[in-house]
């Protein structure tokens, strides 16, 4: 049977219609990626490199060199607290966002499906436990009563009742009197049921049956990791069992570490109780058998070292994951550690993350945010990660003894065996960048190895946020650097005498005029800690040694005996006096050997150069401007 004339024309018009649909689709997808490629390229100009960088944390050297105070103050000279990688080039920045809108929405939709599958498994493995581990309210209680099938009457007093006698029938898996319980109020009632809830549902490990749906879990993170750029993985070494290592030890770069952990071990980490209440994270919490602590309560975080030390001596637990740095570095070193790991003097397995290619994901002060990260590895067609299960280091028994020990000597073992620089920051440095970030001030210069400065001068983190204060008040164009002016106007010194400029100089480690806040902080401490005599009278030997040729002249020391005390005692007749019974070798000059031993056998001279030395320090200041109600607002 031919076709006619009516039906060619017919199947022609709808063949143009089909492809002229088509096109107009087509259209409106490269109309749609071209507006999202100029969107990101402009979004990306304030991450492109330029050769205007700002001016980075300078180190000390050559102030070791000559305060000798400071020789023994540790200083690596690195900072693992900062992130550059997320700076690029032009040709990058077209990169980027040609990925943007080709690989970038493939992946979002990869990441939208791998995160419901993990969360679909994680919620099937927790299948009829409670959604909290604590009651705060006897209407918690009722809630979790009838979430579990009990039938609860209306009245008030009848409902308060049922969840007593609901803790009654239960107070024997944990030996409590029925009859104490009888007399408890409210809140003890609710203390006391959370224990035997979470004795229940959360102090012995998942039966095999959730362990298995478990693996689902592992699956979905898996899928996550592949979507984020993350096509394969190498690892070094292999997981300890539990029986031999129950906590693993790694340390933290960003939110790719744990999610790779889940995939490798489905361990137990430590979190705060908060991450409960988040959806999807509060279930895959949940599913891991994750210790959850309330940061603001000393009662829970001794709850959770004893539950560490209990999971620890009890078989059946998956591993614990702890990060003993408890903050995210860029993974080029290993910093100070927190002791909770370390409490339970069990043995651990060392494990380090090493992340490359384009982009460092970690996740630091100084440093792009965590949706930039995201973006960026969802942007790469690939990024790389490698993965080293060190050895077990088993602890002897002062290491036992002694989590303080044990956490340096691991860290110490953990710096040879993955060959790491070890830096003395910490956690508090990341609350200095924090508080650098609320002040607008470069966040990097912040960093100033808190943990060392603390030892070595005694300083609590509050007398250091002080000083910082102080600092951020005095740099007038807030880059984070100090010139000699800021510096002597932010400690109030009006007397513009040369001598409190050499201050500036010592402190001044490479003479390009600014110091930054670690180098502030030194001469700060140096004005305001116990400093033995010795070490001030060499000090002050070099800050009034005006020409640098290690001596002092009688022009010097007598600039030196009128600072120390500008009463008029020292006439030039007894200065004459004094330089003449100091200079022993009869040169005309004082060495700093002759300086130290005259005024250490004149202890009251010693003691008006000690109080010299604090007359710029902070306390001093702040008295001064107590005095003065106009000043009064600008105190800490």
């Amino acid at each position: 049977m031919g076709l006619k004339l009516e039906d060619v024309v017919l199947y022609a018009f709808i063949l143009h219609l089909y492809s002229t649909n088509w096109s107009y689709l087509l259209m409106g997808v490269i109309t749609i990626q071209t507006m999202g490629f100029g969107y990101i390229w402009l979004k990306l100009g304030e991450c492109v490199q330029t050769k205007n960088r700002p001016r980075r944390p300078r180190v000390i050297r050559r102030l070791r060199r000559r305060l000798s105070v400071y020789n023994s103050l540790p200083s690596s000279y690195f900072n693992p607290l900062i992130n550059e990688t997320w700076k690029i080039s032009e040709l990058d920045r077209i990169r980027i966002s040609l990925n943007a809108v080709t690989i970038f929405p493939v992946r979002f939709l990869l990441v939208l499906l791998s995160v419901a599958v993990a969360w679909l498994f994680g919620f099937l493995a927790t299948l009829g436990l409670p959604n909290n581990s604590h009651f705060n309210s006897l209407e918690d209680l009722c809630k979790y009563m009838g979430e579990r099938g009990e039938e609860l009457p209306e009245d008030p007093e009848a409902r308060r009742k049922a969840a007593y006698q609901y803790i009654i029938d239960r107070v024997n898996r944990k030996k409590v009197d029925p009859e104490s319980v009888a007399k408890m109020d409210e809140k003890a009632l609710c203390k006391l049921g959370s224990k035997i809830l979470r004795h229940i549902c959360w102090y012995h490990p998942f039966p095999l049956w959730r362990r298995l749906i478990l693996q689902g879990v592992r699956l979905g993170v898996r899928m996550l990791l592949f979507s984020v750029g993350y096509l394969w993985i190498e690892t070094v070494g292999e997981l300890s069992d539990p029986k031999e290592a129950p906590i693993l030890v790694s340390n933290h770069v960003t939110m790719i570490d744990p999610a790779f952990m889940t995939f490798a071990a489905l361990p137990s980490p430590i979190g705060a109780v908060e991450h409960l209440k988040i959806p999807t994270l509060g279930t895959m919490v949940k599913a891991v058998q994750a210790i959850t602590v309330d940061r603001n309560s000393s009662v829970s975080r001794k709850e959770v070292k004893d539950e560490m030390v209990r999971r620890t001596k009890q078989h059946g637990w998956p591993h614990l994951l702890i990060y003993p740095e408890a903050t995210c570095t860029n993974g080029e070193a290993v910093i100070t550690f927190k002791t909770g790991a370390f409490n339970p003097g069990v043995p651990v397995q060392l494990i380090h993350v090493k992340y490359s290619g384009r982009i460092n994901p970690g996740w630091v002060g100084a440093g792009p945010s965590l949706w930039h990260i995201v973006f960026r590895l969802m942007c790469e067609p690939v990024n790389y990660l490698r993965v080293d299960f060190g050895p077990i280091y088993i602890p002897n028994a002062e290491e036992r003894s002694d989590s303080l020990l044990y956490s340096r000597r691991v860290r110490e073992q953990m710096s040879k065996w993955f060959n790491l620089r070890l830096t003395s920051h910490s956690y508090d440095d990341v609350r200095l960048q924090g508080m650098a970030d609320k002040l607008s001030a470069p966040a990097e210069n912040a960093v100033i190895e808190a943990d060392a400065v603390r030892n070595f001068f005694g300083m609590k983190l509050n007398d250091i946020k002080k000083y910082y204060a102080k600092f951020d008040d005095a740099d007038s164009d807030k880059d984070g650097l100090l010139s000699k002016d800021d510096f002597l106007r932010g400690l109030g010194i009006v007397d513009q005498s040369p001598q409190w400029g050499r201050i500036f100089d010592l402190l001044d480690d490479d003479g390009d005029g600014f110091i930054n806040f670690r180098v502030y902080l030194i001469g700060m401490a140096f004005a305001n800690t116990n400093l033995d005599n010795e070490t001030v009278l060499r000090t002050v030997h070099k800050i009034f040694d005006s020409d640098d040729d290690g001596y002092l002249s009688v022009e010097e020391f007598t600039a030196i005996l009128h600072k120390a005390c500008p009463t008029g005692v020292y006439t030039p007749a007894v200065v004459a006096e004094i330089f003449e019974k100091a200079d022993t070798d009869k040169d005309g000059k004082l060495t700093v050997e002759e300086f130290i031993k005259y005024a250490s056998e004149n202890p009251k001279l010693a003691a008006e150069f000690q109080l010299w030395r604090r007359n710029f320090s902070v306390e001093s200041n702040d008295t001064k401007e107590a005095n003065t109600p106009a000043k009064e607002e600008k105190k800490i």
